[in-house]
């Protein structure tokens, strides 16, 4: 345009600079326009990616929050490759690593819960603030509580027996290996074996800084980590039959040594006395001799019934199951009691039906049970009292009773006239020639054949005792 100018004739210059003026302004115009639209069009495109992206990094946020409160479903899958479809796939994955783990776990949980609730044992966790934070249902029936309304509670409200509370407060401190047998309950003790075990959460250590080392006197790294209770587990198992099991064991030991000692002591005492000149006294050897072995069949009776009640609890007894009659079994019995009810002047009667049906049983070991009853009838009933046999029969078992006019049993005693040496009156019992094992023969032979013993009776009035057999049909 300056050339141009320059060829013109010089009355034409000033109109050539007045449109080069002009055409130079046009063109900055247009040119501001084009750049302001281009800038108009970044802009928008701009907004455009930041309103998509804060769109994906809210729904990145609302996700973080899900799984936060347990919900793992996984973003849509992107395929725009950017930064932010990374980090959403990553997401992804993590949130399926975590519901696997927190699955596994969740499984583990409950199989060990379902484990120690099923457990006899009762079983409780209390933490290091003393609050129950699991009980099973053993737990909960030992101590008499609503296992709906047990957990979260203080331990003070929940164990009221001073040994126990005591023990678990000490495993809280820390103390390891409590064991100890406590007894509880008031109108029927209990006994317990407890165990309580402090739970210990180890203390992390603090983080190390990279190029700070600890200082070399400190002694820092070398010390372990702390560990402190954070809790403690006891663990109740009822051992109550097993220490009425080892008492009966104790008491029957005692009682056979002391049964044995009676008979041989009189033994050797008069067979040393025959040999020291007794047995030239023809007034007193016989009667001597008569004493020894008075209390030597007294010794064999006493073996023979140890034996029996042996095999019988070793499950070593052989019953010969046959039709058997009531009316037999009880007949033959009173025979053989007949004479020594006689010498004592007691009055033995029967009260049964002939038409009563058979019994199925071995005749020998029931001639046993009956011939035991009525023996004792006879021991323990006075001069001129009375004793009665009676039968009855039911759809499925007939019951046989022995009922006396005698001393009766006190109701504290009844439940354990069963057990082996036991005596209500044991001097008399002794004087009798009784070796305490005929009632628990009687009953294992009588539970052998699928059926039960028991007894009532009132002190001062009289007993009657019971024995039901199964029908043969």
């Amino acid at each position: 345009m300056g050339l141009a100018c320059l060829a013109l004739p010089p009355r034409f210059l000033p109109a050539a600079h007045i449109l080069q003026g002009i055409l130079l302004g046009e063109f900055r115009h247009e040119w501001m326009a084009v750049c302001i639209i281009v800038l108009l069009v970044a802009l928008g495109l701009l907004l455009a990616v930041f309103h998509v992206s804060d769109r994906r990094i809210a729904r990145l946020k609302n996700f973080a929050k899900r799984i936060a409160e347990g919900d793992f479903r996984p973003l849509p899958a992107e395929s725009s490759g950017d930064p932010l479809a990374g980090l959403a796939a990553a997401m992804n994955e993590s949130a399926a690593r975590l519901e696997r783990t927190i699955g596994s776990l969740s499984g583990e949980r409950n199989r060990s819960s379902a484990i120690l609730r099923s457990m006899v044992e009762g079983v409780a966790a209390i933490d290091a603030h003393e609050r129950l934070v699991f009980s099973n249902r053993a737990f909960s029936e030992i101590l008499n509580l609503d296992p709906a309304n047990i957990e979260g509670r203080h331990l003070i409200e929940v164990v009221r027996n001073s040994e126990l509370l005591g023990l678990i407060r000490r495993a809280l401190r820390g103390e390891e290996g409590l064991q100890s047998d406590i007894a509880m309950g008031i109108v029927q003790q209990q006994s317990f074996a407890v165990t309580a075990t402090p739970v210990r959460a180890l203390e992390s250590a603090p983080p190390a800084v990279p190029g700070i080392l600890p200082e070399s006197g400190s002694g820092e790294s070398a010390k372990p980590r702390r560990e402190n209770p954070s809790g403690a587990v006891v663990v109740l198992h009822d051992v109550t039959e097993l220490r009425r099991l080892e008492r009966v064991r104790q008491d029957f030991v005692a009682n056979v040594s002391h049964e044995f000692k009676t008979p041989l002591t009189a033994i050797q005492g008069f067979a040393e006395t025959l040999l020291a000149g007794a047995l030239e006294d023809p007034r007193n050897n016989r009667r001597f001799l008569e004493i020894i072995r008075e209390h030597a069949a007294r010794l064999a009776r006493l073996t023979d019934d140890l034996l029996k009640l042996a095999r019988i609890e070793a499950g070593k007894l052989e019953l010969e199951f046959l039709s058997v009659r009531p009316m037999e079994l009880i007949e033959r019995c009173a025979e053989t009691a007949m004479l020594k009810a006689g010498h004592k002047k007691i009055t033995l009667a029967m009260d049964i039906l002939p038409e009563l049906p058979a019994m199925r049983g071995d005749s020998g070991l029931l001639r046993d049970v009956l011939q035991n009853l009525l023996d004792n009838a006879i021991q323990y009933t006075p001069a001129g009292g009375r004793i009665e046999v009676s039968a009855t029969a039911s759809a499925r078992e007939a019951v046989i009773a022995v009922a006396d006019t005698g001393i009766g049993i006190p109701l504290a005693d009844q439940e354990r006239i069963f057990e082996r040496f036991y005596r209500v009156d044991a001097a008399r019992s002794r004087e009798a020639g009784g070796t305490g094992l005929g009632l628990s023969i009687a009953k294992h032979i009588v539970e052998a054949h699928g059926g039960r013993l028991w007894v009532q009776s009132e002190v001062g009035r009289g007993s009657k005792f019971y024995f039901s057999i199964p029908l043969a049909n």
